[in-house]
Order: C-alpha cells, then structure tokens, then sequence
C-alpha cells in the first residue's frame, strides 16, 4: 500500500479569546476516533496552554517525557538526534489516543520566539513522520512573525472566529497575510461559540464580504460550534469535551468538522517551508 499522506492543520485565530485551544484540542480527538494516529502539538511558544486544557499537570509531563523520550544507542540517558542535529522530541499520552507534543518538554519557555526557532521547529518535526497519519498545531493568537511561519508550514489552515465582529476583523488580517506574504489561498473557517446555527452563517457571511475583491482567497465554512455549558463545565474540569460528553451539541459538531477535514484531499507541497517537506515531496513523485 502506499504511504499514508501527512496532514497537518493549524488551527488558528488573530484573536485571542474564540476558543481556538478547545478547538484544537476537540478536533484531534474527534479525528482519533475516526481511526487516525493524531499528534496534538502547542504551537504557542510564550504562553502553552494545551496541557492546561487537557489536565495534564506539570508531574503527569516529568514522569512521561522520564519514559517517552526517545534515546541514543551511544550512550544511555542522552537524548537521540535528528539529521540536523536537533534532539529528537518525545510525545507524550493524551487522551482517546491522541498523542501530545509540547516544545515546552525541550527546555525552558522564552519570552520571545525567533522565526528560526520556528523554522528549526518545522524541520526537527521530520523525526515523528512514522508516528502519525494528522498534526494538529494549536496556534498563538496575533501574527508574530514565528506564529505565522508556523500557520503557513501546514497542509490546511483552519481560522476560528466567534460571534464578535472583532474577530471576523482580525481573521481577514490573519487571511490576508498569509495570502500576500506566504501564497496562502485556501482557508477553512470554524465559528466557535454561537447561539444559533444561523448565527455562524451570517459571521461567515461578512468574512465573504470582507475579503470579496481577493480574487484568489478562497474560504470554506466547515461550521459552527454552539455555545454549549458542557464545554464550560469541561475546561473547568481540564478534560476535553468529547472526554466528558461525546453527544452533546458542541460534540457533535466537533465530530461533523472532524470527518469533513478528514475526507479533504491533502494539497500538493507548494515549496515552501512546510512539515514533513521531504516525506510529501517523495509521496508526490
């Protein structure tokens, strides 16, 4: 059989504040329960709050990166390396089988993240290609160089917006950017937090209208995410949604999002910087 594709999606959101981790989160695990060996990774390099949303405390990370990392032949206790002479990244147990990477594990947070931080950050991720079938980038809000770097290295990009105008604003930013600077065309847009089904259209509607006169941006609404309390009751208790309830109304969507990234072609690599550059040029030849 040929080589699965890799997929990777970055969820991402201008703003802060429209739910984007619980987005991401929710989608990995909705994709792992389709059958596909999904890589949860923070992508916010100042401020990570993937393993806060997930419950997974500070000792739960020491005493899994003391057994998950990765070691050398050469010499027991010391880190193995990439090609490019990085340390190799260990992935650590999520729930529903979804695998979490956290940069955090490999040393200490900076206050300040350079693109080639970034860049270097794409390329060491080369080392985890046998060990998923989907990436899933929770994203930093804002368009800090690093951040969009990140966002314009997957497969698919995926914009949250909520029900506040000033968020479909600072989305068509976001857009436009990537379109202008990166060559980014295709965006897929989720509403989180909606009081009516109706209410996600209308946000994706002036998003349309926004971004009319770019010719070549195309944008396709995946859905909306009703505002549900089990999904505040859930963040309450550090649990993902579909852990504490699969068949609410915000599960449910979350499920319909997850088969509909899931059936989506993934594109062709655009030579750029992107993930698993060197694995999706050979798939393509």
């Amino acid at each position: 059989m040929a080589q699965a594709k890799k997929r990777v999606i970055a969820v991402s959101g201008c703003k802060g504040g429209v739910g984007k981790t619980v987005v991401a989160v929710n989608l990995a695990l909705a994709m792992a329960k389709l059958g596909q060996r999904v890589v949860l990774m923070d992508g916010n390099l100042s401020v990570p709050d993937v393993e806060f949303t997930l419950g997974m405390n500070e000792e739960g990370l020491k005493e899994q990166l003391s057994s998950d990392f990765i070691f050398s032949s050469s010499a027991e206790g010391e880190f193995a390396t990439s090609s490019s002479g990085h340390q190799q990244k260990g992935l650590l147990d999520g729930p529903s089988g979804v695998r979490v990477f956290t940069p955090a594990a490999q040393g200490d947070w900076k206050d300040s993240i350079q693109i080639i931080q970034a860049v270097e950050l794409i390329q060491d991720m080369d080392d985890l290609a046998s060990d998923l079938d989907t990436l899933i980038i929770d994203t930093a809000p804002g368009l800090a160089p690093d951040n969009v770097t990140l966002i314009q290295a997957a497969t698919e990009v995926v914009v949250v917006v909520s029900q506040e105008d000033v968020s479909v604003v600072d989305a068509v930013r976001q857009i436009r950017l990537l379109y202008r600077v990166f060559n980014v065309h295709q965006f897929y847009i989720v509403v989180n937090l909606v009081s009516s089904r109706r209410g996600g259209a209308k946000q994706f509607e002036k998003l349309q209208e926004y971004l009319k006169d770019d010719k070549q941006i195309v944008l396709s609404y995946l859905g909306a995410i009703p505002h549900d309390k089990t999904v505040s009751e859930a963040i309450l208790q550090q649990s993902p949604l579909l852990t504490v309830s699969n068949d609410c109304r915000a599960a449910r969507a979350f499920h319909r999002i997850g088969h509909q990234l899931a059936k989506l072609p993934v594109p062709e690599p655009k030579g750029r910087i992107e993930f698993f550059l060197p694995g999706r040029i050979k798939e393509r030849i």
